[in-house]
């Protein structure tokens, strides 16, 4: 069965001591969605009318390819004896995407989920969607929310208002997963991307308290990456365990991350995981703080208590689900902020369009 959990709010939001600096964000936020939308009343509104083409998730660290020679760099653990004891699996996601344009920015929403699985029992809490009108006048004060709780550090190569969209995304994922770290016991807590920050990013820091948090109240991330940069001569790693009796675990050796780069810092154990006869491998990056026995453990308890689909951990599977949002979302959002805002639907000029008609298919930056 799943269904919507509903919490009471109170004024320090319920929270161990390690998560309360972290307790102001859901309001700032709010407070910042509320704020960049009261500027667009009775303006002219432009709905973004194929939110399937351009979604953003969160959107992590951009990593360098990982050249790895020699297969004596590599050691497999199979076959993997799944642990059933009833532990609780939970899963963290979040995504944004574009809803429409005005005169003078983009309005984007983001949304969170978090998906528990106790005893095969699923539920979900959101949180959003929340709006943002993003503008070349309010850009800086929407960093200077993100600086204060995460250091930005450089700027991606995407256009700036879409960067910005995704890093109000990131940090309302980060937030969701120092709750969660903060406030769960004995449980597996599953994350999307990979455990590598910048080593002159203030990320660093973030993310080693997130991981910190969570061991401190003796639970274990695994963070599950879909692609992976690491090569062994010009092939992906994943690729290595096509073959290999499931479930199984290939181990990247601790040595080899030394050698890779000095730009990243590896704040998890570098493993690909194939879970299931009939699965896909993934990469899957383990608290490296825990020792080896607790990491492996870690995955057998998953596979005894989580349903695989695909050889993908459902809950986090569910999680992507309730964060995505579907081309019925977007147009709920543009009917309920054009009411209430009272703006005035309209198509603006396509530039593109009208000097390429249908070989107009716009960029990224459309």
């Amino acid at each position: 069965m799943i269904g919507q959990l509903h919490y009471a709010t109170t004024p320090k939001y319920n929270f161990p001591q390690q998560a309360l600096e972290y307790a102001d964000f859901p309001r700032k936020i709010i407070e910042l969605s509320l704020n960049s939308m009261s500027e667009i009343r009775n303006r002219c509104f432009q709905p973004w009318i194929n939110p399937n083409a351009f979604p953003i998730e969160r959107m992590g660290l951009q990593e360098d390819t990982i050249e790895v020679y020699g297969r004596e760099a590599f050691s497999i653990i199979s076959p993997l004896e799944p642990i059933s004891d009833d532990s609780t699996i939970v899963a963290i996601d979040a995504s944004s995407i574009k809803v429409g344009e005005t005169e003078s920015g983009v309005i984007c929403a983001v949304r969170g989920a978090i998906v528990w699985n106790e005893r095969r029992k699923y539920r979900y809490l959101r949180f959003g969607p929340l709006p943002f009108h993003i503008t070349e006048e309010n850009k800086r004060e929407i960093l200077n929310l993100l600086e204060y709780h995460q250091p930005i550090g450089s700027i991606s190569k995407l256009p700036f208002l879409i960067e910005l969209q995704s890093r109000l995304c990131n940090m309302l994922e980060r937030w969701i997963q120092m709750i969660i770290s903060s406030s769960t016991s004995n449980s597996i807590i599953l994350w999307d991307g990979s455990l590598v920050s910048r080593a002159s990013n203030g990320a660093t820091n973030l993310l080693s308290n997130m991981l910190k948090a969570a061991r401190e109240n003796s639970n274990v991330v695994l963070s599950f990456s879909k692609a992976s940069t690491v090569r062994l001569l010009g092939r992906r790693i994943t690729d290595l365990v096509v073959r290999q009796r499931v479930p199984c675990l290939l181990e990247l050796n601790e040595h080899m991350l030394s050698l890779i780069s000095r730009k990243m810092r590896f704040h998890g154990k570098i493993y690909v995981a194939k879970l299931n006869d009939r699965g896909y491998p993934f990469r899957v990056d383990i608290d490296r703080a825990l020792p080896k026995e607790l990491q492996i453990m870690a995955v057998r308890r998953l596979l005894g208590n989580e349903l695989m689909f695909q050889g993908y951990p459902e809950t986090l599977r569910l999680a992507h689900i309730f964060s995505t949002f579907t081309a019925s979302d977007v147009i709920g959002i543009q009917r309920f902020i054009a009411k209430k805002y009272g703006l005035r639907v309209i198509t603006l000029p396509s530039i593109r369009k009208a000097l390429f008609g249908p070989f107009g298919t716009g960029g990224i930056g459309d």
